[in-house]
Formats: structure tokens, C-alpha cells, sequence
């Protein structure tokens, strides 16, 4: 007659994969932990003399979706505008991070006498920290590339400003240059408009009139920011 052997030497092997969810160090919790990873996945001899039901494991519960985290909003507005005359002092900040950094520049839209659409725009301000003042000018995209355009404050001022074309969008072609505080100092304290000169497709002249009417003192509020 086989003899039986005791129940002591009938122990279940603990599952390798179940080292993962415990400390080694806690015995207990490791036995434990073993006994119930060996019941639920496999059919063992000891599981099936003694009973025990043969469970499949509860799918994980499905965590809530993280609701997307705002940024934060500064004490600062993130956009200003001043008016002066017709010109137009506006702020932006920009730039990601918890500093960003506040851009500011001077402009004017300029309107076809009867119509509301802006025809052209001109801005002067400066791209970054310590670098020179540059005039920017936003003309139709119905221009000629190879001829330049031109910032002319009056005929008694001599050469005008020349612009070198940067790109052209589906807003507008843009021209940039380099000026000086000296030099928009002259064209802020000019009473009579100035002009923008520049050649369509066609190669035919183009003028657009420029005020200058309130250029100093938004020029000045430029400063201050």
C-alpha cells in the first residue's frame, strides 16, 4: 500500500512572476502573494484536492482619463494696445515657460480711401533684448519682388528708406529694414504724411500715404516698456 505523504511536503511552488509585486524582504506577504498568483493561473495538484475554485483574474478597473492641464494665467495681461493718433502701441507676451517675455512695437494700418480692408501696415519695433530697431512693412501680395520698396518722409528729406523683401504670405508680402532711433526721431516729427513707394506686377508705381501723427509719442510709450 503507497504510503501517503504528508500534507507539509505538498506545498505549491510560488509563481516566478509574483516576486514582482512584493518586498523579499516580507516573507509573509511573499507566501502569501504566491499562493494566490499559483491558485488563480494554474491548475495545481494541491489547488485541485482541496477545492479551491479556479478563478480568472478581474480585468484591471480602467483609471479616469486625465483631464488636460491648464496653463497658468499671469497677473500681467497677455495682449495691451494704446492708441496714439494713428498710430497703435501693442504688447504681446510671448514665449513659453514661467518667464515669458513681453514684445512690444508700434504700428499703423492703413486703409484705401472708401474701403474698410487694410491695404498696407508698418510697424517698428525690436525682435529681441539689445538689438536695433527694424520697420517692417506688410504690402499686397500683388508686388513686383525685384524692385524695392520705399519709406519716403517727405521730398526735402533726401534718399528714402529702402526695404528688402523677407517673404510673402497669403496676408501680405513683408519688407524689412534696419533704422536708428535718430532716423524715426526725423519721421515722427514730420507734420505732413510720408509715402510708400513700390511697383505692382505690372511694374506700374504704387504710392501709399503715411501719417506721422502720433509716431512720437507712441514711440515714446515704446520706450517706457
Amino acid at each position: 500500500m503507497p504510503i501517503r505523504q504528508p500534507l507539509e511536503n505538498n506545498k505549491v511552488q510560488p509563481k516566478r512572476h509574483a516576486r514582482a509585486f512584493f518586498v523579499s524582504s516580507q516573507r509573509v506577504a511573499w507566501t502569501v502573494g504566491a499562493l494566490i498568483a499559483g491558485c488563480a493561473v494554474s491548475a495545481s495538484p494541491f489547488s485541485t484536492r482541496f477545492g479551491w475554485a479556479q478563478t480568472k483574474p478581474s480585468p484591471p478597473a480602467a483609471s479616469p482619463a486625465a483631464k488636460p492641464v491648464q496653463p497658468p494665467v499671469g497677473a500681467a495681461p497677455e495682449r495691451t494696445a494704446a492708441s496714439f493718433g494713428d498710430w497703435i502701441l501693442r504688447c504681446e507676451m510671448v514665449g513659453a515657460g514661467e518667464q515669458p517675455v513681453r514684445r512690444c512695437e508700434v504700428a499703423q494700418a492703413i486703409a484705401a480711401k472708401g474701403q474698410q480692408g487694410v491695404i498696407a501696415q508698418v510697424a517698428i519695433g525690436r525682435p529681441g533684448t539689445r538689438v536695433p530697431l527694424r520697420l517692417t512693412m506688410v504690402l499686397p501680395v500683388n508686388v513686383s519682388i525685384p524692385a524695392r520698396p520705399r519709406l519716403q518722409a517727405s521730398a526735402e528729406d533726401g534718399a528714402p528708406l529702402e526695404l528688402s523683401w523677407t517673404e510673402c504670405v497669403p496676408a501680405g508680402c513683408l519688407a524689412t529694414a534696419t533704422v536708428t532711433d535718430e532716423m524715426v526721431g526725423r519721421l515722427a516729427s514730420r507734420s505732413e504724411p510720408g509715402s510708400i513707394a513700390f511697383k505692382d506686377a505690372a511694374q506700374r508705381d504704387v504710392g501709399i500715404s503715411l501719417s506721422f501723427r502720433g509716431l512720437a509719442q507712441a514711440m515714446a510709450a515704446l520706450g517706457k516698456d
